[in-house]
């Protein structure tokens, strides 16, 4: 039988860690570069202010600079802005539209206060819209709005901007193979109001106040779209367009109503908007079905009213409430199926209310 015997393993002792020189330069550095930065900002803090500067008139290149930002890779390539319009005019008709649109941007940018640069901010805007990137045409005509009034068709102008808003409001996002996307008419909110804060007194600032109103209608929210109906109704009342905002209005309330099915005030609110609807505009298409949500209203109305009185009366068993809620009841709808037994009710409870010992 052969015996083995059992080798000792060895334990070598751990090296020590050992630091790279070049991470202990590295560490040194930038002690340094702190210490020389706190005693710069102690030699900054003792220095005596500087007089003040004498004015300087900005370059074009500098107001280009502070109206659009710098863009290294925007340069002119003709020496003068009427070159510069006519290069790009070329480009565009020759159907380059993006090289035409950068031609356009970089005589704004050079030139920003030469006669031809709300004409080429114009045609860049136009460009843009018709390349179909629309957030960024209504961009371009806001700009040409706030930095050369008077120098374009101010009505045409907004005109293009409420194109855009309307067919924003519409269209639909992340189409892509079969799926057919999904519509965010949410884009075009910021952009009718814009619209608004433009031309207040447009023909078609009504409508897009409507607008706005409609698209937090179509997210579901009334609230939103309540407030917005109502600026149009207080803003522009003798618009073509107050009676749909007055419809419309009236339905959300409706709807609020509806949410909250025990809120009486809410009930009499939507019930008022649909009666001034019809009172104001009885000749509107909207009448029919405004007449069927007040009938539902009406209904739920009187439901409210008889259990008011059924609780106190059997519920509450609080007799005086319940009688008169029960006459309450009798008083506005007479003609209610609950009528009969809201009247025997009535004369039970007058009874016992008699026959109850004053306090």
């Amino acid at each position: 039988m052969t015996v083995t015997s059992a080798i000792p393993l060895l334990t070598l002792p751990m090296a020590p860690p050992r630091v790279y020189p070049l991470m202990r330069s590295f560490f040194r550095l930038s002690v340094l570069m702190v210490a020389l930065l706190s005693l710069a900002g102690l030699l900054e803090a003792q220095m005596p202010p500087a007089g003040p500067s004498l004015p300087t008139t900005p370059s074009p290149e500098k107001k280009a600079a502070v109206k659009r930002g710098v863009h290294w890779y925007r340069h002119p390539v003709r020496p003068t802005p009427d070159e510069q319009e006519r290069y790009a005019a070329s480009l565009h008709k020759a159907n380059r539209l993006r090289e035409s649109a950068n031609a356009y941007q970089a005589l704004v940018y050079a030139w920003p206060d030469s006669p031809q640069a709300a004409a080429a901010q114009l045609s860049l805007a136009g460009i843009q819209q018709e390349r179909q990137r629309y957030d960024k045409a209504f961009d371009e005509y806001q700009y040409l709005i706030d930095n050369y009034a008077g120098k374009f068709s101010y009505i045409e102008v907004v005109e293009r901007q409420f194109q855009i808003a309307n067919h924003l409001m519409s269209a639909k996002r992340g189409q892509f193979l079969i799926f057919p996307g999904f519509e965010a008419p949410e884009r075009a909110l910021p952009l009718f109001e814009k619209i608004i804060r433009n031309a207040p007194s447009w023909e078609k600032a009504p409508l897009a106040q409507l607008n706005i109103g409609m698209i937090h209608e179509a997210n579901h929210d009334p609230e939103e779209a309540i407030a917005a109906y109502e600026v149009l109704l207080n803003r522009y009342p003798g618009s073509s367009w107050a009676p749909g905002a007055s419809y419309h209005q009236a339905c959300c309330l409706e709807e609020l109503s509806n949410d909250r099915p025990n809120d009486e005030s809410a009930l009499n609110a939507a019930r008022s908007a649909l009666v001034d609807f019809i009172r104001t505009y009885p000749d509107n298409s909207g009448v029919p079905d405004a007449r069927l949500r007040l009938d539902r209203l009406n209904i739920r109305r009187e439901r409210m009213a008889f259990e008011r009185a059924y609780f106190y009366d059997r519920l509450a068993h609080r007799p005086e409430a319940a009688l008169q809620s029960y006459e309450d009841f009798v008083k506005r709808f007479p003609s209610s199926e609950s009528t009969p037994l809201a009247r025997e009710r009535i004369e039970v409870l007058k009874s016992l209310v008699k026959g109850t010992p004053s306090p």
